[in-house]
């Protein structure tokens, strides 16, 4: 299991005294990622040898997230993102020394949707100089959706897909990539027209993204993981260099997103890139 072997990773930065006080969970899915985090959460708080032991009274107070010295960062508005005042609480408050455990915990869940840049900034002089006793979890789809300078000051630990995806990304994202080999571009227009919700853009370019590396695993002579058919229709179209290069651009796309660009101008863009690496493949 993925989890397995990123916990034997976690270990072997303790046992070298090399704790990282900074982790972004990126990959699998949303539940994946938050039972990870959890996991992690409990394994720093741990007093037992084989961490997270699941026995100590800070494994079972981790476990029913009621530990004082974990905190899970509050969202705010119709969008429930963490704001920057929320931000500097936690930074305010990791000053203080723990209560039960050895260091404090806090988590910041999918911040690729609820961690805008102005937050990531306010959290970023923290990250640059770290508070003693004190790891920041951050999870998310995909860690480029982070500032780079975020990015550069944490630890990232890839978990595995696990194949899940929600049907309504899925839809939208086959309508992509679809639209990329088509004859013209009015279907893929269409198709990233459909895009008006932040977090729903997100997770369809997400998918796209999966289905965009099955057609390239096809293409290499691998067994695609999502998607069949459409990993086949994409092979007869692109390019190794091509499939490299829109998985490039939607992720950028994603970070874009992220960084509060609006959905129009980003399906313009990608519009525009999509086709362009259409035709040079």
């Amino acid at each position: 299991m993925a989890n397995e072997k990123l916990k034997k990773t976690l270990a072997e930065f303790e046992a070298d005294n090399r704790l990282p006080h900074a982790v972004i969970i990126e990959g699998g899915d949303a539940d994946t990622r938050a039972e990870f985090a959890d996991d992690l959460a409990a394994w720093a708080v741990c007093t037992g040898e084989n961490k997270p032991c699941g026995e100590c009274k800070n494994c079972i107070n981790a476990a029913a997230h009621s530990h004082s010295d974990i905190y899970f960062a509050k969202g705010a508005g119709k969008t429930d993102i963490y704001n920057k005042d929320e931000v500097e609480h936690i930074i305010r408050d990791a000053s203080i020394k723990p209560n039960q455990a050895q260091r404090k915990v806090y988590i910041f869940a999918e911040c690729d949707k609820r961690l805008p840049p102005i937050s990531q900034n306010a959290l970023l002089k923290t990250l640059e100089e770290p508070v003693q006793d004190v790891l920041f979890i951050i999870t998310c789809e995909n860690s480029k959706s982070m500032l780079e300078t975020v990015r550069s000051r944490c630890v990232t630990l890839t978990l595995e897909d696990t194949g899940e995806v929600d049907e309504k990304a899925l839809e939208s994202a086959r309508k992509i990539v679809l639209g990329i080999i088509a004859p013209n571009e009015m279907p893929l227009m269409k198709a990233l027209y459909e895009l008006t919700d932040r977090f729903a853009a997100i997770d369809a370019l997400g998918v796209t993204v999966r289905l965009l590396r099955d057609g390239l695993v096809l293409y290499c002579g691998g067994a695609p993981e999502l998607d069949a058919e459409t990993a086949d229709r994409l092979c007869s179209s692109l390019s190794k260099s091509a499939f490299l290069r829109l998985i490039e651009i939607t992720q950028d796309a994603q970070t874009k997103i992220n960084n509060n660009v609006g959905l129009k101008l980003i399906g313009a863009w990608l519009c525009g890139e999509y086709r362009r690496t259409l035709w040079q493949r």
